[in-house]
């Protein structure tokens, strides 16, 4: 088990190495400038997380589109749609990883 953990954190270094990570790194420290926009752009991200999570199915594309017209300033201001692009990228990096570990072991 030494070992893995000893390949975990040297595979979480690369990571924080990688251009992606770089990239949500200085996206958010130039967010957080901003204190307010900071604090909008958490409190969207906490409303949004409740909607996907807490809404059905067959409501979810209705809902999510009144939510994101509700909240297009967010995306107005540019520090904040670029920390929330880079945002997404990193965890579209981080599922795939994810994905290609658990399909790696033949997990189900």
């Amino acid at each position: 088990m030494e070992s893995f953990d000893k390949l975990t954190e040297i595979y979480i270094d690369d990571l924080k190495k990688t251009p992606t990570y770089k990239t949500y790194r200085d996206k958010l420290k130039a967010l957080k400038k901003d204190e307010e926009m900071w604090e909008k752009v958490k409190e969207y991200r906490n409303k949004r997380f409740e909607l996907q999570k807490n809404t059905s199915a067959d409501e979810l594309y209705d809902k999510a589109d009144w939510f994101e017209r509700d909240h297009a300033y967010i995306y107005e201001n540019k520090q904040a749609r670029e920390f929330l692009e880079a945002e997404v990228a990193l965890c579209k990096l981080v599922q795939d990883i994810c994905f290609r570990l658990t399909s790696s072991i033949e997990f189900e």
